[in-house]
């Protein structure tokens, strides 16, 4: 029977797997980063477990969660805690903030996750990441830690860990992209979906999970750290807005922008394998998704002047007249 980090809780009970835990997050991100810090518990910590960086600056800060069981509603509200006590400390000036957990999230867990991480980066303006447990095994392979950091039962059992948590992240890969209940994505708010509604673009469910599909694709890519990665999707993106605007001068509505989304995306489908070629994590939807990503940072719309548009739709709440 393959198993997975409930070993720890299995070993040590609930309250010492939590402290193994982070002493293995402490190790591996003092391994990878020269300025890390383990911070001990005390009353207005500020919600920090480990800090990168300079603390009389600007700081990345770890919140190490023993969530073996994935997230749930009461995992949730912890995570909220935290993240709040942290953008909110006086003590210190958070640049980004990481998630450490030992499970991989299902389809209803990334959800939640998603939509919270981007109300919160647009509120605060501040890079917000999940490791999972996959991630964290990965990078104690990557940085040799994987055959010291665990006594020599852990050793053999990692190796069905990794396969477990493995086969589990392809089950979730695979799934990602059939949501049946947009509705739990929670982006009606978001300025791409307010675009959509002021072009007169009904078929926001499909939009949804392209862009989705794309916040999947952008935040493995720099969860990874590679910086040829992250330099290819930024050019990725660089180019699909380019594929937009050949498109908006062709079709630059001043009320309904149905056809040149169609337009870029037919496009964007004739050059998935040639001029928009990436890696295999970012698929045609998410390349689709990125279009919208790019909507909602306001560098491509739907209608000719789509900043005025937008502007006037949100005083309004409706699509300009004819």
């Amino acid at each position: 029977m393959e198993r997975d980090f409930r070993y720890l809780r299995d070993k040590y009970s609930d309250a010492g797997a939590r402290e193994v835990f982070e002493k293995i997050c402490v190790q591996l991100m003092q391994s990878k980063y020269k300025d890390a810090y383990p911070v001990a518990v005390s009353q207005g910590d500020g919600g920090i477990d480990i800090f990168v960086g300079d603390y009389s600056q600007v700081i990345d800060v770890y919140q190490c969660k023993f969530f073996i069981d994935g997230i749930r509603i009461a995992q949730q509200s912890q995570i909220r805690e935290s993240f709040n006590r942290a953008i909110s400390s006086d003590k210190f000036k958070l640049q980004n903030w990481y998630l450490c957990v030992p499970c991989v999230l299902n389809i209803n867990e990334h959800t939640w996750w998603w939509s919270w991480k981007k109300k919160m980066e647009e509120k605060h303006k501040k890079n917000i990441k999940i490791l999972d447990g996959s991630f964290l095994i990965g990078e104690l392979k990557k940085y040799d830690l994987y055959n010291t950091t665990f006594d020599n039962e852990t050793i053999q059992l990692l190796n069905q860990v990794l396969i477990s948590l493995e086969e589990t992240k392809r089950y979730y890969q695979e799934k990602i992209y059939d949501i049946d209940d947009t509705s739990l994505l929670e982006y009606e708010d978001c300025i791409f979906i307010k675009k959509l509604e002021s072009a007169r673009i009904s078929d926001n469910d499909t939009c949804k999970k392209e862009f989705f599909n794309a916040e999947i694709a952008k935040s493995s890519i720099e969860s990874k750290g590679n910086s040829e990665d992250i330099i290819m999707y930024s050019q990725l993106k660089t180019k699909i807005q380019s594929v937009w605007h050949t498109q908006y001068r062709q079709y630059n509505d001043d009320f309904d922008g149905n056809t040149l989304l169609s337009k870029t995306y037919e496009r964007i489908e004739d050059l998935d394998t040639t001029t928009l070629k990436a890696s295999d994590d970012i698929t045609l939807v998410a390349k689709k998704g990125i279009l919208h990503q790019l909507s909602d940072e306001c560098k491509v719309g739907w209608l000719k002047d789509y900043e005025e548009k937008l502007e006037r739709f949100l005083e309004k709440g409706e699509s300009v007249d004819e």
